[in-house]
């Protein structure tokens, strides 16, 4: 018997194949890297439910300054959808009729753009990119021009799934050869290439948009927050597909919190940090006896072909690791995902590369108050990056030498209330690097734990910090000044009483001469290198360096 839904729907809607999603049931200890997804967390410090009860803006003006801000145009140069998805489901029901109406799709590319088209009943063109997945405009201009029937062209760059970076004068030799189609530039993954946006060459041509998502770059793919850039004239006609409210509030609040100036460098070292992570595991992945080819990428994602992949499944999934599997774009496609070190290590083990494994001693910090935002990462094994923006360049400056001497990396950003005064932002910036070396350590095995006297001209500074888990601070010294630059000697205690607190260390601070530059500057050298020695591993990586058994 035929079901009364079956009976009802749209032919074209039961002829349409279901998106393939791969296994996403429900499995904290899954690594997965099947769906091109941010490893990290977002950087929310607090609480995104206030305000819930309310409906949301249809358009939400800050979201929507920031995102456009984000993209260098105008507000009304931008249509915020929810996620990419939404943006193609929207562009499709825009300007498809039925079977009358074509889309042309290059192959293989994102399946999206075919699903939503096929959802209206329009015709997908598919015009397959040259044997190395590259886009050439020939092929593509031949199929399209002269068809009046034509109404969208869907252009992935980087292509999704092989990774492809485009060239965008291919992209903009195609948009001026069809003026009369309405050309989408999907720049989901643009973030992690070298290619130049598209988006100044979109206001400007009426036959050009170009998609863009928070999903990958923001770690924001469960928020679903997304977009179109374009013609004020073109995305006005668009929105009139959108429902009322198309954003949720919670959804709102995270891309506005992942979006404050203080979270832009975490972001931009996260990206840098997943880049590094790509061109590691490519050459090792392809070492593993079931990879045949790995093509370059200029996603977040690598794209192989391999041999004997009912197996190789079989093995990923017994060692719970999740990619996407592509056999129609490739033989043995497979789409693999870079996630952090630890996950991309355990899948080239599971590909059957042996690497040596270590814990990353890494952390992220976002911290929100009232008078400061921060957002902070650390990598306790790197040397490099070092980018300190407080708003206080003494402070800054103190602040580098530390990781500096250190030997850390440190990625920090603050946005504080300087009208009124230093207090506040020189007092929570210390908190959170306390928080965020603290993370980083982990179970504190290998470490030093202790640490150191340095001389700097006339002045004598002394650090001796334990990682003992128990707060405590002592500072010995006093200075005549009130301030250098912006940043009062006053707080200099009070900054490695807050260390101690958030860190969980013993710390004692002596400083004497008579230069209060030299010793406010002596204090935080001594310090970074008191923590270089603490930090340091030495000896078994597993001890502790505690009779208790713990810190």
């Amino acid at each position: 018997m035929i079901g009364l839904a079956r009976r009802l729907a749209r032919p074209e809607i039961l002829a349409l194949a279901p998106f393939d999603l791969g296994n996403r049931a429900p499995d904290p200890d899954a690594i997965k890297l099947d769906a091109n997804e941010s490893p990290f967390g977002p950087l929310s410090g607090g609480s995104v439910a206030a305000g819930v009860n309310r409906y949301p803006e249809p358009q939400p003006q800050r979201l929507r300054g920031a995102m456009a801000s984000l993209y260098g145009v105008a507000p009304e140069q931008f249509l915020i959808t929810r996620g990419g998805d939404d943006a193609i489901d929207l562009l499709c029901r825009t300007f498809l009729r039925g079977a009358e109406d074509k889309v042309a799709v290059t192959t293989p590319s994102f399946s999206a753009y075919a699903h939503f088209a096929q959802l209206q009943g329009a015709t997908v063109v598919e015009i397959p990119l040259n044997p190395n997945f590259d886009l050439d405009a020939d092929p593509v201009v031949a199929t399209v021009e002269g068809d009046p029937s034509f109404k969208l062209l869907f252009l992935c760059t980087p292509n999704n799934p092989t990774g492809n970076a485009v060239d965008p004068a291919i992209i903009l030799r195609i948009v001026d050869a069809l003026p009369d189609v309405m050309i989408i530039a999907d720049e989901a993954y643009l973030e992690f290439s070298d290619s130049t946006s598209l988006v100044a060459e979109a206001i400007a041509r009426p036959n050009l948009l170009v998609l863009k998502t928070l999903s990958k770059a923001f770690a924001l793919a469960g928020a679903r927050v997304g977009g179109l850039v374009g013609p004020t004239e073109t995305l006005e006609i668009v929105a009139r597909a959108l429902p009322p409210y198309p954003l949720p509030t919670l959804s709102i609040a995270a891309a506005l919190e992942a979006l404050q100036p203080a979270r832009r460098a975490v972001h931009r070292e996260r990206i840098a940090q997943l880049l590094s992570e790509r061109d590691r595991v490519a050459p090792l992945i392809a070492r593993s006896p079931h990879v045949r080819r790995v093509f370059p990428s200029a996603g977040n994602f690598l794209f192989l072909e391999t041999s004997d992949t009912e197996a190789l499944a079989a093995r990923l999934s017994a060692e719970g690791i999740r990619v996407r599997y592509r056999p129609n774009a490739a033989p043995g496609g497979i789409r693999l995902t870079i996630g952090t070190r630890e996950e991309n290590d355990a899948a080239l083990a599971a590909f059957g590369v042996s690497v040596g494994q270590t814990a990353s001693r890494r952390a992220e910090i976002a911290r929100d108050t009232k008078e400061t935002r921060i957002a902070l990462a650390l990598d306790l094994d790197r040397e490099a990056p070092r980018r300190i923006d407080t708003g206080i360049p003494y402070y800054d400056h103190m602040l580098d030498q530390v990781a500096a001497h250190g030997g850390f990396s440190l990625i920090l950003a603050c946005e504080g209330d300087l009208e009124i005064d230093p207090h506040h932002t020189i007092e929570d910036v210390a908190i959170a690097l306390g928080q965020g070396l603290k993370a980083a350590l982990g179970d504190k095995r290998g470490i030093g734990r202790f640490g150191f006297a340095l001389p700097m001209d006339e002045t004598e500074a002394q650090v001796l910090i334990d990682l003992s888990g128990r707060p405590f601070a002592k500072f010995d010294g006093s200075f005549e000044a009130s301030h250098i630059g912006d940043y009062p000697t006053e707080m200099t205690p009070h900054v490695f009483r807050s260390l101690a607190d958030s860190l969980g260390a013993a710390i004692h601070v002596r400083v004497a001469g008579e230069n209060d530059h030299h010793k406010v500057e002596a204090c935080f050298k001594a310090f970074g290198r008191a923590l270089r020695q603490a930090l340091a591993i030495e000896g078994r990586v597993d001890s502790l360096p505690s009779t208790k058994g713990m810190l």
